[in-house]
């Protein structure tokens, strides 16, 4: 063939595109930014992959699809106006992400303290980046049950845990008698002035023995019988609470694996026939049986 010939027609045939099909594909492709899968699936392996652009980033996060969001608010890159702006999200979801990312500085932690949903406000509490600012917020709190938590907590600073020993809550400071190991912490709940408090903290199994008198003998009888049901007590106050007024202290002191025989041989003289039947069973007696 002869090189200066034009090519036959046949070979450009369906090459060349319409001009007004190209018209139509222009306008069907975006003219800014990349473009992004269709499926979410797709869009959300993006998110996670370290891989993609902060270009990219910058469009997932505003995504329409909240677990497209929520992985992104999961990444360990995060730019500041992009924490605020999830921070912000009306999702649930996506913030409790956010709140759950180990990088999430403590500024952002702080924001989401008095979040609507529990989720979000727990996750803020357990995130290892919230630190005594964060704590301090939380201390403002008004969810009860996440100021009782951190004050369960065993690693929050001296000035926090005095700040909660002080909350108006009884459930806080409940909760802080039961679990603290501070000797300071418990010997200030010991003598606090709630019933409530006071019979938590004869839970905690490191109560000294001049506390557990002192619980003994307490003026209520709820922290008499919190104390008997959870810590071995010395002989002196046994003696006391083998013959205590409430029925409930010597039903629990017939009750208790580490009250010993000779007690339980008193109670089962007891005025009350629930405490008799339960100091018998303790010792194997059967009703009327010595």
């Amino acid at each position: 063939m002869n090189t200066s010939d034009p090519a036959p027609q046949h070979i450009f045939k369906g090459s060349e595109m319409d001009p007004k099909s190209a018209s139509r594909t222009e306008a069907s492709e975006p003219t800014v930014g990349p473009a992004l899968p269709g499926r979410a699936v797709l869009r959300i392996e993006l998110a996670r992959d370290a891989a993609t652009s902060q270009e990219v980033i910058e469009l997932l996060a505003n995504d329409p699809n909240s677990k497209v969001k929520c992985a992104v608010a999961g990444r360990l890159d995060l730019p500041e106006h992009l924490l605020h702006g999830l921070a912000a999200d009306p999702n649930n979801k996506v913030r409790q992400a956010l709140a759950e990312n180990p990088t999430c500085p403590p500024a952002v932690l702080a924001g989401l303290v008095d979040d609507p949903s529990f989720d979000v406000r727990y996750a803020v509490l357990v995130n290892p980046r919230a630190d005594r600012y964060v704590h301090e917020m939380i201390c403002r709190s008004s969810d009860e049950d996440i100021r009782r938590l951190l004050a369960e907590s065993q690693s929050i600073e001296e000035d926090i845990k005095t700040t909660l020993l002080r909350d108006p809550s009884v459930a806080v400071r409940g909760g802080m008698a039961e679990t603290t190991v501070d000797p300071q912490i418990l010997a200030a709940l010991v003598s606090d002035p709630e019933p409530k408090v006071r019979a938590k903290a004869a839970l905690n199994p490191l109560t000294t023995q001049e506390q557990r008198r002192r619980l003994a003998r307490d003026k209520a009888a709820s922290v008499r019988w919190a104390l008997v049901q959870s810590v071995e007590l010395a002989e002196e106050s046994l003696e006391e609470l083998v013959h205590d007024r409430s029925v409930n202290v010597r039903w629990w002191l017939a009750t208790t694996p580490q009250t010993p025989h000779r007690f339980l041989r008193i109670l089962t003289e007891d005025k009350s026939p629930e405490v008799r039947t339960q100091a018998r069973m303790r010792l194997g007696l059967k009703d009327g049986a010595e």
